[in-house]
């Protein structure tokens, strides 16, 4: 049997999403993930900044950085003896990146850099934990309600009400956890109460203003994204910002590397696998494997020129994440990591290489942190970020940098020239990619593995990662729950977990003869986290909990594949029109139509997986229709 039994017992892990909560064990951080992930905000204005919280019976918040998941997400907060740790040292955050809300606040842990975070999709007695502040487990989300508590100012007591409670909500204890309950907050009592034991410190800087989008971690309302015309810049920041760069190598995570940076092959390029060159003569060069294990936050040095691989780079007027005219994407033509620039991280390390379109999986559309300035000369041209302006690439000590500059005249030393090879390899127009329903056409990262036929190979699942990706949504109306869906002549869809990536992600649906495993189990679902759209239906996994997804990005034979529900493969999407299939409520003899992509029906192709292929959706071939039950 293909899925064998340390398989499923890694899958098992994200049935914990909906069991009561517990103390875990989970010891082996990624320290790369986590400095992405968990960020302090320098800019905030504090409250109060290390303080211990304690409970109505005197007991102290505390955390241990281990009992989450590789990240530091997902930790739950204890109810222990105050003994002054670092564990159990709390800031209160007014405002800053995260909080834009006036009269809310942060409670973050001075330890992990990690916000205290209510998420009502969750498990009962699992739905309190640290999440990294804005909402997205990369670290890449901006201000999202299932943070911000109700503060008045004060040391207390006082509730904690979590703004996506309605204001029926108080955080309170259970078993020696911080839990949820139903409350009045004008009358709460006893364990919904809480006191800062400490002196409030006064602001530690002055707080920009946060971004307008609400990356919402916990609600159900579809995510829109915006386009670069009108972001705030960007990729994702981290704790360990040094002044200067040092170049040290970590390992990659292959699976993780190919969803990040990934080519986009319509895109159009004004040069190709070029050299870019400083004003003295040297070459930029990016070397794969000195960012993190996805590839991301590589620096970019500059160096004697050496015709390498390093040292080519493509420049994008146009494609999936670039749609502004007169602008240019650099892209390492070794890393496919756009060269992106982020204000927000410390001096001396702010330009460096993320995942194109800004989001560290590689599910960002477009942002103008690294939309760079771009009339066409390849000859003597500025590099000019267009998040931030008056503000020029130069090279620092043998790295790429930022300066303040004219950008009408800018100083010798600002310009650069690109030779090689040059030329559009693509005439596509470019789409915008956005992560709501109904009005998209694209949904999860493509890989560059993409393959025109399958063969079924097994990964290493990270059992955390999968816990975070593949969530069963228990809120959801399912038309039919854990039934085979069959083919026209009677074999059964199954997925094998395990056989896409890391998370379960991409995981390739078969044709195969029936045998009632679990495999073979379907949910249909009508409503739910996911699905907003009538008549429409998610296709998922009953043991994966994936949903089904057709992605016309990618490779034909490697489009129809199982993804994170919600369309992000971190699990923290909303509603993507490629997980949604048109159903009128038969179970019989029904074309698996995605609303994504008119005229176009799934069926089994000539390898035994499920394919998509053209249609007269209102009368499809037998070949295209499907039994439920």
């Amino acid at each position: 049997m293909r899925a064998s039994t340390t398989l499923l017992t890694l899958l098992g892990a994200s049935a914990s999403i909906a069991a009561p909560i517990m103390r875990r064990t989970f010891t082996v951080l990624d320290p790369a993930a986590t400095a992405e992930a968990q960020v302090r905000d320098n800019t905030a204005t504090r409250a109060f900044s290390a303080v211990p919280i304690k409970t109505s019976s005197g007991l102290c918040l505390s955390v241990d950085p281990n009992s989450g998941d590789f990240r530091e997400n997902l930790t739950p907060v204890s109810t222990v003896e105050c003994n002054g740790s670092a564990n159990q040292t709390w800031d209160v955050i007014t405002a800053g990146v995260h909080n834009n809300v006036p009269g809310q606040a942060l409670i973050v842990s001075a330890l992990t850099q990690a916000c205290l975070n209510f998420d009502p999709r969750r498990a009962a007695g699992n739905q309190v934990l640290l999440f990294s502040c804005g909402g997205r487990a990369d670290g890449g989300g901006s201000v999202t309600n299932s943070q911000q508590f109700a503060f008045s100012g004060g040391a207390g007591p006082f509730p904690l009400v979590p703004l996506n409670g309605n204001n029926q909500t108080c955080i309170t204890v259970t078993n020696g956890l911080l839990d949820d309950t139903s409350c009045n907050p004008a009358t709460a009592s006893g364990n919904e109460l809480f006191t800062i034991d400490g002196s409030g410190s006064s602001s530690d800087a002055s707080s920009t203003d946060a971004a307008s989008t609400t990356d919402v971690a916990s609600t159900t309302d579809a995510v829109s994204t915006t386009d670069a015309a009108t972001t705030t810049a960007a990729a994702t920041t981290t704790t360990a910002a040094a002044q200067s760069v040092s170049l040290t190598t970590v390992t990659l995570v292959a699976t993780a590397v190919a969803e990040a940076q990934v080519r986009d092959d319509t895109a159009t390029r004004a040069a190709s696998a070029t050299a870019i060159k400083t004003s003295d003569g040297q070459c930029l060069q990016a070397i794969s494997g000195t960012g993190d294990f996805r590839n991301n936050l590589v620096p970019v040095e500059v160096a004697a020129c050496d015709g390498s691989a390093e040292q080519q780079w493509d420049i994008i007027t146009a494609g999936v994440h670039n749609n502004v005219p007169g602008t240019a994407l650099i892209v390492s033509s070794s890393i496919e990591g756009c060269l992106n620039f982020d204000p927000r991280r410390a001096a001396g390390n702010q330009v460096l290489l993320f995942s194109c379109g800004g989001r560290a999986d590689g599910g960002g559309s477009v942002t103008n942190s690294q939309l760079f300035t771009f009339n066409g000369d390849l000859t003597n041209f500025a590099l000019e970020p267009t998040n931030q302006a008056g503000t020029c690439l130069v090279n620092n000590n043998g790295f790429l940098d930022q300066t303040s500059c004219n950008t009408a005249s800018p100083d010798a030393s600002q310009l650069f020239s690109a030779s090689g090879s040059s030329g559009s390899d693509a005439a596509v127009s470019a789409t915008t990619a956005v992560d709501i329903a109904v009005t998209t056409t694209a949904a999860p990262s493509a890989t560059t593995e993409a393959a025109s036929t399958f063969s079924l190979t097994t990964v290493t699942l990270v059992p955390t990662a999968v816990a975070e990706a593949q969530v069963r949504d228990n809120t959801a109306t399912r038309a039919a729950s854990a039934a085979a869906i069959k083919t026209s002549n009677g074999q059964c869809l199954q997925a094998i977990p395990g056989t896409g990536d890391f998370r379960n992600n991409l995981v390739p649906v078969e044709a195969a003869d029936c045998n009632g495993s679990a495999e073979q189990q379907w949910d249909v679902i009508t409503a739910g986290v996911h699905n907003n759209v009538p008549g429409t239906a998610l296709i998922v996994s009953t043991l994966i909990e994936g949903c089904l997804n057709f992605d016309p990005r990618r490779a034909p034979g490697n489009q129809v594949l199982l993804f994170s529900c919600g369309g992000r493969g971190d699990g923290g999407g909303s509603v993507t029109n490629s997980q949604l299939f048109t159903f009128g409520g038969s179970l019989d003899n029904i074309a698996l139509a995605p609303t994504n992509q008119a005229g176009t029906c799934l069926d089994v192709n000539s390898n035994g997986f499920l394919d998509q292929s053209s249609c007269n959706t209102a009368s499809p071939a037998s070949t295209q229709q499907f039994t439920i039950g």
